[in-house]
């Protein structure tokens, strides 16, 4: 089972140049013990990427942000350094104090906030899933130095089952807290690439109206109206991407074709071990009425160009050189990679995932016939 990647990627600072404090405007007040000073930058996340919205020099520990406008309940990140130290917290529309130890970075005080207390006490529950698969991983690298094969396989099994109960906790979770900012902010960033569409719109549509303000909600119905756009049956949105070369191959160009539309990166492990098994099904049926499309969320040319040549794939690959903010992967709702589609010869979509083993069986059964 493959894990969300949370996309992190800083934009322009907005400084704030208020002077008067509204209603909507908050003090936030923070003491780090063991950093005694550094640039701190105060973030929010939008649509997956971290928006910073002010920024400070810290100075003996302590900082303040003085007009933060807070409407909803919604998380934020003080970054410090660059990364140096990384702080995340669930902010309330009051004023609050922070209160984190650079030395135990586990350890987080939010006075001010009950929203905060309500997902440490989420997550406090969650651990109990976090705590087996830690146990799960001890063994996975042992039998792996061992190369003790059918119990790594026995082990996926095991940590697959894990992973399935922590995903129906959540889902238990914010279905039965529908008017919880928590439970929001986790199906937002976390459940939506796990749950059957029919799953997701069930929780969203129990959502109180209390929550239909806040950003996160917006969000959602806008990734729930992307994936009705790419389910199976509809036409996949056609597209034209630069390959290598630089020149430009449009996804309609391959109709007449069974297609495998992959989403990769050459940073992911998971999408560099993928391609592997891609040649493998690319070489047996490159000769019949199939292609493969694939699309990489790259910034560096040469690194892809690297991954190309390295990994010997043969077929079509393409980027923006966007990476993770590329337009393609917005018009698909793609926010966890490698990410598959299979499109019959006329472009429409007969089944999507991230486990490329179903896929790769599925169209075994299409060519040969």
């Amino acid at each position: 089972m493959k894990k969300l990647i949370l996309i992190l990627i800083p934009f322009l600072l907005i400084y704030s140049c208020k002077t008067v404090k509204t209603e909507k405007d908050y003090l936030i007040k923070a003491y780090i013990t063991g950093y005694f000073d550094g640039e701190v930058v105060l973030n929010k996340v939008r649509n997956g990427k971290l928006i910073p919205i002010d920024s400070l020099h810290m100075k003996k520990s302590k900082f303040k942000f003085k007009h933060v406008k807070i409407n909803t309940p919604e998380m934020f990140w003080f970054v410090i350094d660059k990364g140096n130290l990384i702080i995340q917290f669930f902010a309330d529309p009051h004023d609050m104090q922070i209160n984190a130890d650079f030395n135990n970075q586990g350890k987080l005080e939010v006075q001010g906030s009950k929203t905060h207390a309500e997902y440490v006490s989420f997550l406090e529950n969650n651990s109990i899933y976090e705590n087996k698969q830690l146990k799960i991983n001890e063994q996975k690298d042992l039998a792996y130095r061992n190369n003790d094969t059918s119990l790594l396989k026995s082990l996926d099994s095991v940590s697959n089952s894990i992973v399935t109960e922590q995903i129906e906790f959540a889902e238990k979770y914010a279905f039965e807290n529908n008017k919880s900012y928590v439970s929001l902010y986790l199906t937002l960033s976390n459940l939506s690439d796990y749950l059957k569409l029919s799953e997701l719109e069930k929780i969203y549509n129990n959502f109180g109206d209390t929550l239909k303000t806040s950003p996160y909600y917006l969000e959602l119905k806008d990734f729930i109206r992307t994936k009705k756009n790419v389910r199976i049956g509809k036409q996949s949105p056609d597209f034209s991407l630069p390959d290598s070369s630089g020149t430009s191959v449009s996804l309609s160009s391959l109709q007449d074709k069974y297609v495998l539309l992959a989403f990769s990166a050459s940073w992911n492990g998971y999408s560099r071990k993928d391609n592997k098994n891609m040649n493998k099904l690319y070489k047996k049926f490159q000769e019949k009425d199939f292609e493969i499309y694939q699309v990489f969320a790259e910034n560096d040319i040469r690194q892809w160009k690297n991954v190309i040549k390295t990994d010997d794939l043969n077929w079509i690959t393409t980027s923006d050189l966007k990476g993770l903010d590329s337009e393609i992967l917005q018009l698909y709702g793609i926010r966890k990679l490698p990410y598959y589609f299979l499109l019959d010869k006329k472009g429409i979509i007969m089944s999507s995932g991230d486990d490329l083993n179903e896929i790769l069986s599925e169209i075994d059964t299409l060519v040969e016939n």
